[in-house]
């Protein structure tokens, strides 16, 4: 495990009957996943965890992604093209998710300390601060002012594999899961003083 297992290190081992939820918020939108053995579920996704895979939905679009045993994550989400290939850090601890994910490329890397680079055309720095990533999402001026981003991702979440993880958290982090807010002050169909557009 790499960033699920990267919170802050327990002295004992902890028994929990109900699993606490991860949670991402991108400036004011926010969303707690239930992560289970089974499935992943919350803030319009839906998936089953399938050997090798992710199937099911994310805001009613399909999802289907893949891996291989060499960490190449193919197949689409919610109409995007997935080709990333996960690239472990050894000897140190970490992964580097590397490719394209739709029309833009991807360089994510995950490390106990931080997650930075770029996904869904926006780029990332999360260092951990405390028991979770704290940092800001930076995407080109057509797609919204930057955001601040919390990542908090319980001590007691279900395990899951390296390549599994980078797949998840690109689709978490990508437009497809969170699109960039409109600039301050820009409703579609609404003027800036609030009176609709011609």
């Amino acid at each position: 495990m790499l960033v699920w297992s990267l919170g802050p290190l327990a002295g004992a081992q902890v028994t929990v009957s109900v699993r606490e939820p991860l949670l991402l918020q991108v400036g004011e939108r926010r969303f707690q996943l239930q992560v289970g053995s089974e499935s992943i579920s919350g803030g319009g996704l839906e998936l089953r965890r399938v050997q090798g895979g992710l199937r099911g939905t994310l805001k009613g679009q399909p999802v289907a992604l893949k891996w291989n045993e060499d960490g190449a994550i193919t197949g689409r989400a919610a109409g995007a093209s997935v080709q990333l290939d996960a690239i472990s850090r050894a000897p140190q601890p970490g992964l580097i998710l590397r490719g394209w994910f739709g029309a833009d490329p991807a360089e994510l890397t995950l490390t106990p300390t931080g997650i930075s680079g770029s996904v869904g055309g926006c780029d990332y720095s999360l260092p951990m601060a405390g028991n979770r990533y704290t940092g800001w999402r930076t995407c080109d001026a057509t797609r919204g002012p930057p955001a601040p981003v919390t990542l908090r991702i319980p001590d007691n979440l279900v395990p899951l594999g390296l390549t599994e993880e980078g797949a998840l958290l690109a689709l978490l982090l990508s437009d497809e899961a969170l699109p960039p807010a409109p600039s301050t002050g820009e409703t579609p169909g609404v003027g800036g003083s609030g009176t609709p557009s011609p």
